[in-house]
């Protein structure tokens, strides 16, 4: 009698702690700390996040490896003494407080010790006074400090084997995606460097987009790694369903799945119902201006809320 009131006293204790664990789990749950199915999402934060921080800047660069899951994205270009440098423009007009003389100039025509003497965040927000363009050797420095972060690059007016070169020298190559909008670019750097990432771009017409997509499928998207479909809003100023067909979507989705090809789109304008769709339809990684917001986004879809 004694030894069943033990088991008994010891079935409720165990019962009473099964018990708290599923309350305490399912609190979690419903607070969104916990989601009931959480595939990996991954986003690409172009020029940094340029709506939310200056563009081109080790301040977004650092603000984007602090969201999970973003990879920012930087553009390289050459100045007039072959120092590889961040900026996206071809002049430094939009960007820096470069004196009239100087803004309209290609930055191939500008030296690095003017380029570097110009502020490239006041133009987004006072708080940012004082950031410059950066180089691209800094930018892999603060990438090597930490294996865990990737790092995409735009390269738009540079010498491949300088980069290159740079990259192997600082031990990052596996870390750097390059970007380029030109699919035989991508093939070029494939071939010429074996086992470099690549990621090229389609945008466009919605009829213009499944035939390029196409083709390059006939071509098993030769030399790219990741593909990215722009998705523009079916109706203008706001998000929900886009121009893209549905149809499409599952093909690029069963398509890339079938190549071994990372399929990314770029909605220009989301919310949580949205991304909840394309997440459902199995697409993992995108592209933002803004990915704190996209972020914010996805943990909401993620939680099946508003």
């Amino acid at each position: 009698m004694k030894l069943l009131a033990k088991y008994l006293r010891s079935f409720y204790r165990g019962a009473t702690t099964l018990v708290l664990f599923l309350v305490l789990f399912l609190a979690l749950l419903s607070s969104g700390l916990v989601y009931a199915e959480a595939p990996p999402i991954y986003f690409q934060a172009h020029r940094g996040g340029l709506d939310e921080v200056p563009e081109n800047t080790l301040a977004a660069l650092n603000y984007a490896w602090k969201i999970p899951g973003a990879v920012p994205e930087l553009d390289v270009r050459t100045t007039q003494d072959g120092v590889l440098v961040c900026i996206h423009d071809r002049t430094p007009k939009r960007t820096t407080d470069a004196p009239l003389e100087w803004a309209g100039k290609n930055i191939r025509a500008i030296p690095y010790a003017m380029l570097r003497t110009w502020d490239a965040g006041s133009h987004f927000d006072r708080a940012y006074a004082g950031e410059r363009v950066p180089r691209l050797d800094a930018v892999l420095d603060l990438l090597a400090a930490d294996p865990a972060r990737q790092l995409y690059l735009d390269l738009k007016d540079v010498d491949n084997a300088q980069v290159i070169a740079m990259i192997k020298a600082k031990k990052v190559t596996g870390q750097v995606i390059f970007v380029h909008g030109s699919p035989a670019a991508c093939l070029v750097l494939s071939t010429s460097w074996p086992g470099a990432r690549t990621m090229t771009w389609l945008g466009g017409s919605p009829e213009k987009i499944p035939s390029r997509f196409r083709e390059l499928a006939e071509t098993k998207f030769a030399g790219i790694d990741q593909i990215q479909l722009h998705l523009k809003p079916a109706e203008a100023g706001g998000p929900g369903s886009y121009q893209m067909g549905e149809a499409f979507l599952k093909e690029a989705v069963a398509t890339t799945r079938e190549m071994g090809v990372t399929l990314q789109v770029r909605p220009f304008v989301f919310d949580s119902n949205s991304l909840r769709a394309l997440i459902d339809a199995g697409i993992h990684w995108y592209v933002a201006d803004a990915p704190k917001a996209l972020r914010d986004s996805i943990e909401s879809a993620l939680r099946n809320e508003e």
